[in-house]
């Protein structure tokens, strides 16, 4: 077995109390990696702060995986997980869980899923008992299935309905394209489609020792907790991997403008999104901040001030990065009435191009900065969210090298950075407008936008 000890930095705690200043590093706890002899990688994380551990089991299983056709067996999979195992059905694996005073946690996200279980340290065996039976020996019941597969159903017809979540759906089939799974959402033919088979199937393709990551932080020692995970572990067997996806970002592909006919709507839904960057760009710290000030730092940014105090045109208006290791999304939401439609959409457009032509300023950089940095600490207050920070880095290609040196690197941004990568990012041309409306309403006012497609809003996006 091959040990890699990664000794980061000095660390006699945990990173609660190393946030001493702009200019210092965040000191993470020493860790422990390895894998064992199967492929699965194993991190250890001594936290002794609080009297308790938590164990997260990252697998990289997500919607970017799905195959066409059977939108939602990712979350399908890892939600029916729960539903029983080969020793134990739902009902004794919720109240075990529950006498131990631990929760079993699912986070799902589009190219991985994070399960999680806290306890306390005296119930350390119990809860790594239960949280191994679940992820390696699920029964995939035809009770668990029905009873997920009825949820998963509620869910697409709430969404159907929804017009932020219609709005985001179309936008997500315009920037990825329907032979891509993320630019695909969860059906109701989709979701029926979806057999016991399908999700065993999907479980073996993906749930595989070297295709998962497994991090325990908490009050324990190494070679204990190591003898442990063995015991659980190393018996879980590898199997062939089903290849993944891999989105290319089209950063000269011009934006499209879609309006979704919904009638009897009073207020318009407006979605914008773009590729961004990815997260080994050099410019990657310069891009959250720039995405701060646009519409991410909520009543300071740029688009709250202009759409919401200073226009009166709507009641919220955000922007958003979701950055990935291969691709970068930024995403901006608004609604406003229906009169209001052109100039809210008019008036976003303008401060993105605002931004381009004169850039950002030092007040608000330092803003973004004090925001973005003095979160930072609020991130790592107990294990569970220290293990779920080291996770999602490792996902975006991450060191904790780096999270240590995150508020360093933020501060040595400067407003020509930001400048810079607002105009090699941010550009109203290669925007994907999707607008949800009772078109009747609002038609001389889309002929202001100029042209679009058109669609119904029970036509799926990608059928």
């Amino acid at each position: 077995m091959k040990k890699i000890i990664l000794v980061l930095i000095v660390c006699l705690a945990g990173v609660y109390s190393v946030y001493a200043g702009a200019a210092e590093k965040l000191v993470y706890p020493s860790m422990q990696d390895e894998n064992l002899p199967n492929g699965l990688r194993v991190i250890l994380i001594e936290h002794h702060e609080q009297k308790t551990i938590s164990y997260r089991m990252l697998v990289k299983a997500g919607k970017a995986d799905e195959p066409i056709g059977k939108e939602g067996v990712a979350g399908f999979t890892s939600r029916v997980l729960q539903e029983g195992t080969l020793m134990k059905n739902a009902d004794r694996i919720a109240d075990e869980i529950a006498g131990i005073g631990s929760s079993f946690s699912i986070s799902s996200q589009t190219d991985y899923v994070i399960f999680g279980m806290d306890v306390l340290d005296q119930y350390s065996q119990q809860g790594l008992d239960l949280f191994s039976d679940v992820i390696l020996t699920p029964s995939f019941s035809a009770e668990g299935v029905k009873r997920v597969k009825k949820e998963m159903l509620n869910s697409v017809y709430f969404n159907q309905t929804d017009n932020a979540t219609i709005a985001f759906n179309h936008g997500r089939a315009l920037l990825f394209g329907c032979s891509n799974p993320l630019g695909r959402s969860n059906s109701k033919k989709s979701v029926q489609s979806i057999s016991a088979k399908d999700i065993r199937k999907f479980y073996e393709s993906h749930y595989s020792p070297g295709n998962s990551i497994l991090l325990v932080i908490g009050d324990f020692s190494n070679d204990e907790m190591m003898r442990k995970l063995n015991g659980k572990f190393a018996g879980w067997k590898s199997s062939k991997v089903a290849e993944k996806m891999q989105t290319k970002p089209d950063y000269g592909k011009a934006g499209r403008i879609l309006v979704v006919d919904k009638p009897r709507m009073t207020q318009a839904v407006i979605y914008m999104n773009q590729w961004a960057l990815v997260s080994d760009d050099e410019n990657y710290y310069d891009y959250i901040l720039a995405n701060y000030v646009l519409g991410g730092g909520g009543f300071s940014s740029r688009l709250m001030n202009a759409v919401r105090a200073n226009g009166g045109m709507a009641y919220h208006i955000s922007s958003r990065s979701d950055i990935h290791s291969n691709y970068g999304v930024l995403s901006i939401f608004t609604a406003t009435r229906n009169e209001k439609l052109y100039d809210a959409y008019e008036m976003t457009k303008s401060e993105i191009e605002k931004l381009n032509d004169k850039g950002v300023s030092e007040e608000e950089l330092q803003k973004a900065k004090d925001y973005v940095t003095g979160s930072i600490p609020l991130q790592l207050e107990s294990p569970g969210q220290i293990a779920n920070k080291i996770l999602n880095a490792i996902m975006q290609g991450f060191t904790v090298e780096d999270l240590s040196n995150e508020v360093i690197n933020y501060n040595n941004v400067t407003a020509e950075n930001v400048d810079n990568v607002i105009k090699k990012y941010m550009q109203t041309q290669k925007l994907n407008v999707v607008i949800v409306c009772d078109v009747k309403k609002v038609k001389e006012q889309l002929k202001q936008i100029g042209e679009y497609e058109q669609t119904g809003y029970n036509d799926i996006p990608c059928k």
